[in-house]
């Protein structure tokens, strides 16, 4: 699995590699991917200073109450226990305030923090990367989010 982590094949510097944090979510990729190269796509925003950057998961993940979501995820995020249940339990909160399904909820989460609408599962994902990485995100989501607004783009 190795050359799948390290450079030229890893988008991430190889600095940024940290190899307990990839250990942490190697199980979850496992159950994942159907061939070892598909694993780079997987754990690439656990490395990268900001997620990737795709288009088509960002214009669907961020419609609607998006904005919200996320403000609020950030807010009932910045205190929580910082584990995947505790993380989950705060992000249905959110999601029922609005009349949301999890499923619905995590989308805008998951592409602010992770850049794609699929991949790990999301809350350990979240638990892995950190509350200062994951909130520093979200802050950048809703800051795009707003300028796009302000720019008369919408979402």
């Amino acid at each position: 699995m190795w050359p799948w982590l390290a450079a030229p094949v890893a988008p991430w510097p190889a600095d940024r590699f940290d190899p307990a944090v990839f250990a942490a979510v190697a199980p979850l990729a496992q159950t994942r991917v159907a061939v070892l190269s598909e694993v780079t796509a997987l754990v690439d925003f656990l490395f990268l200073d900001s997620p990737p950057a795709e288009e088509q998961a960002w214009a669907k993940a961020m419609a609607g109450p998006a904005e919200t979501v996320l403000a609020e995820a950030a807010a009932a995020f910045a205190d929580a226990e910082w584990t995947a249940g505790e993380l989950k339990s705060r992000l249905e909160a959110v999601g029922a305030g609005h009349g949301l399904k999890l499923g619905r909820a995590q989308a805008p989460v998951r592409v602010a923090v992770t850049g794609r609408t699929v991949g790990l599962p999301l809350f350990e994902s979240l638990a892995v990367l950190g509350r200062d990485r994951t909130l520093a995100r979200l802050a950048a989501a809703r800051d795009r989010l707003a300028g796009s607004a302000a720019e008369g783009g919408g979402q």
